[in-house]
């Protein structure tokens, strides 16, 4: 084990599941030294992170102090005002705000997009064999699995789609750690944010439409939303609705193009084959590695000798409790077959959370996938890698895992 843990490493970031799965054996929670110069619990067992991702004593208001010291600034001011978002809060202030965005993601109404988004899957998939054509090689992450979920949730949010290329910088800035970028570069994506969204709101107040963000400016005007918190939910509707379902699309379309038989079984089974694709992913490949952070407000045993004190930071690692072999037998091998009906299905894995902080788009995000996913590779049976799979640059962080770049011809 190493003396610290940094999630800035590349090496990390590529594959950390042999150090969680170290760490693990420890016991289903750990203290772990990081690399910023803090102590973290980190849990690590899948009944471990299901009890505390749905346990009050584990708070979603961020510690004081948590992580480097930061002298006051304009970045920093923005930074606390964005990080106001219904993840950080607890009840009654959270399920306030979570009540505010579930009409959004409805069944009926995500559902309703299959067929805008079954369009919008047409058109990048047929830009993307042109594209094959003329250059014979092309990043599936920028041509595909980052266009597809930003243009969905931007329909859906009301975000122009000019601006999707300084929003999904901004966006990989913030969620990355600092040490994996160059010096300022976190500080002045925070300030580009809180502009953006400053001014989309404004815009929204002047000319409202028949989307979330309109709704919401609506609803802050009649008393719903405060300044503070509609800036804080605009960045994280938009974080989460496109950050997550685009690391999924790249994660699932490499896990097929290294599993041959995989592919071919989905391409023989049709959409129940699918489905159990898109959910082997979140379980193997988990596009958010980590929960946000918690804190505990008093001494909690968690069973196993893992005894967190009070005022303690905690990050459930869903990534980890995902491949915990005492739910997942064979938990590193990819294997769709175990959430088949007819093997009995697999424990239900953790990709989209658990308790009252579960995901409120991960009916949209399966949606999408499952439209995209077979749409691809009927398009571009051929498709290959144009690079070595273990050689891919991964999302450094703990917050979400993908591939950044996913070269194929």
């Amino acid at each position: 084990m190493p003396a610290h843990l940094d999630p800035a490493d590349p090496g990390f970031a590529r594959d950390p599941y042999p150090y969680y799965a170290r760490l693990r054996e420890q016991g289903p929670a750990a203290r772990v030294a990081l690399a910023n110069g803090s102590h973290a619990w980190l849990v690590t067992g899948y009944e471990q992170a299901r009890a505390v991702l749905s346990d009050a004593r584990f708070s979603n208001v961020p510690p004081r102090g948590a992580g480097r010291p930061k002298p006051d600034s304009p970045a920093e001011r923005a930074r606390g005002c964005l990080a106001r978002h219904m993840l950080n809060t607890d009840a009654p202030d959270h399920v306030r705000l979570r009540r505010l965005t579930t009409a959004a993601f409805t069944p009926r109404r995500v559902d309703a997009l299959r067929p805008r988004i079954e369009r919008l899957t047409d058109g990048l998939v047929a830009e993307l064999s042109g594209r094959l054509a003329r250059e014979r090689t092309a990043d599936l992450v920028d041509a595909f699995a980052f266009p597809l979920p930003v243009l969905v949730i931007g329909e859906v949010l009301g975000v122009p789609e000019a601006d999707r290329a300084d929003l999904r910088e901004w966006t990989y800035r913030v969620g990355s750690p600092a040490d994996a970028l160059e010096r300022g570069a976190v500080d002045e994506a925070w300030s580009s944010l809180h502009a953006y969204f400053t001014a989309l709101i404004g815009h929204k107040r002047r000319s409202p439409g028949d989307d979330l963000f309109s709704t919401l400016v609506h609803d802050a005007a009649e008393g719903g939303l405060d300044d503070g918190e509609l800036l804080a939910m605009a960045f994280l509707l938009l974080f989460a609705g496109y950050e997550t379902t685009m690391n999924l699309l790249a994660s699932a379309s490499l896990q097929l193009l290294t599993h041959p038989r995989e592919l071919a079984a989905a391409r023989r089974g049709g959409p129940e084959r699918w489905a159990a694709v898109v959910e082997e992913t979140l379980r193997h490949g988990s596009p958010l590695e980590g929960t946000t952070w918690r804190r505990t407000t008093e001494r909690v045993d968690l069973g196993g000798g893992a005894v967190i004190p009070a005022e303690a930071s905690v990050l459930v690692v869903l990534a980890a409790a995902n491949r915990d072999p005492a739910h997942f037998p064979d938990p590193d091998a990819f294997r769709p077959d175990r959430h088949l009906a007819a093997t009995g299905r697999a424990a239900p894995h953790l990709a989209f959370g658990h308790g009252p902080h579960f995901c409120l788009g991960s009916r949209l995000a399966r949606l999408e996938a499952a439209i995209a996913l077979p749409r691809l590779f009927e398009a571009l049976p051929d498709l290959t890698l144009a690079a070595d799979p273990l050689e891919l640059p991964y999302r450094p962080g703990l917050l979400v895992r993908g591939p950044r770049r996913l070269p194929v011809r």
